[in-house]
């Protein structure tokens, strides 16, 4: 049997949109209701018990203002219309500000065994910047709730590179962070999106981006401050996997993430998810309203799909792998395209070694710390290469 997907719920709502978010969201909670009644029809439809999945993501949004009774109905539903393992990864987001203990206790008696949480900061200036609806105070809360719900991997979201950031501000915050002891760190750059309110903020110059230097500096610092002072892979551009977290009985790496970089098959489910099944990428409408008039009709919501040829599931490949640790690996190239990887690209990678941006061992190519600085450049010299070629 092939290797295990993962399955993608996106929740649509949020108390409100938070200036740099460009994941699609809503504020209007009265459609959750008939929202959750689609997602069951989705379920129903999308039924799949001859592949296996052994993660359940509930990503959003703001998948934490959705009762855990309801949550609990879905996962019945998936249980019954999918084949499901018998240990899958059930993670929820969960937004500081949006829960109480008895939620914790709630939603980890019908199965949820790792808490994803959106702190983004523990200082009130940051907060107050990126709009969010939690104080600090709460967030510490959120964090100490989680722990007292005896939830064991738990991975905490922060966002750096903010204008006026330094390496001070940036240190407390991973400081705050560590003292929780958290299995699993998501250090995001804070980026402007197109179509986000802070996107338009920069255009117009009412906020001036941080220095690129000092960006690069807080992410050559972050990486070597969490992996040689306290314990972290850094198994992802942005994501950390500690080895001292509180008994955990397996990998503090997220299993669903490590899917999308992998190119494993996932399902999504919700307004605007997304699929992929090695071949063909799916999406779903990007609208709550006619996703839930579609699903009434009992007709799938997907907004389109492409089929990729093998030039573009090549280029997906090497991107992807350039942003994990482990990088590109040769045979799944060669299997793919036929072609070696180490001759293919030669002249781009010999000379990303001398620049001590890349290493190859036997197994794989895969960008250093300094590299990952210019990854979509870097990309794009491997994108360029392969539309050229004839696979």
């Amino acid at each position: 049997m092939s290797e295990n997907k993962g399955l993608y719920i996106h929740i649509p709502f949020c108390v409100r949109k938070c200036p740099y978010c460009d994941f699609y969201s809503i504020s209007d909670l009265s459609l959750k209701k008939d929202f959750i009644a689609a997602l069951a029809s989705e379920i129903q439809l999308r039924s799949d018990l001859r592949n296996r999945f052994d993660t359940i993501y509930f990503g959003g949004g703001t998948p934490s203002l959705i009762d855990p009774d309801d949550i609990e109905k879905i996962l019945d539903l998936i249980n019954k219309f999918f084949t499901i393992t018998s240990d899958p990864e059930i993670t929820i987001e969960i937004n500081p500000g949006t829960v109480d203990q008895e939620y914790f206790s709630n939603i980890k008696s019908i199965g949820i065994n790792r808490i994803n949480l959106g702190i983004q900061s523990f200082q009130e200036n940051k907060l107050k910047f990126l709009k969010r609806i939690h104080t600090a105070e709460k967030a510490e809360k959120t964090i100490d709730r989680a722990i007292k719900a005896a939830f064991k991997n738990i991975g905490l979201d922060l966002i750096y590179g903010l204008p006026g950031e330094n390496m001070q501000t940036w240190i407390e915050d991973i400081n705050a962070a560590l003292d929780f002891f958290p299995s699993h760190l998501s250090c995001y750059m804070l980026t402007y999106e197109p179509g986000t309110k802070m996107y338009n903020d920069r255009k117009k110059g009412v906020i001036t981006p941080l220095n690129e230097d000092v960006t690069a500096d807080l992410f050559m610092a972050t990486s070597r401050y969490l992996t040689e002072s306290h314990g972290f892979s850094h198994y992802e551009i942005s994501n950390f996997a500690s080895s001292k977290t509180r008994k955990a009985i397996h990998t503090t790496k997220s299993i669903h993430n490590q899917k999308y970089w992998s190119g494993v098959p996932y399902l999504g489910l919700g307004p605007s998810a997304h699929s992929f099944d090695t071949k063909t990428r799916s999406w779903n409408l990007k609208d709550v309203k006619k996703y839930i008039e579609q699903l009434k009709i009992g007709k799938l919501p997907v907004l389109g799909k492409e089929i990729l040829n093998c030039q573009q599931t090549t280029v997906e490949m090497v991107m992807l792998g350039l942003r994990t640790s482990h990088g590109v690996n040769f045979k799944k190239f060669k299997d793919l395209t036929g072609e070696n990887f180490i001759s293919y690209f030669k002249s781009i990678t010999g000379d990303l070694e001398l620049k001590a941006m890349g290493i190859m061992d036997k197994e794989h190519f895969h960008l250093t710390l300094k590299g990952m600085l210019f990854l979509d450049s870097i990309t794009a010299l491997f994108a360029g290469k392969i539309f050229k070629g004839e696979f």
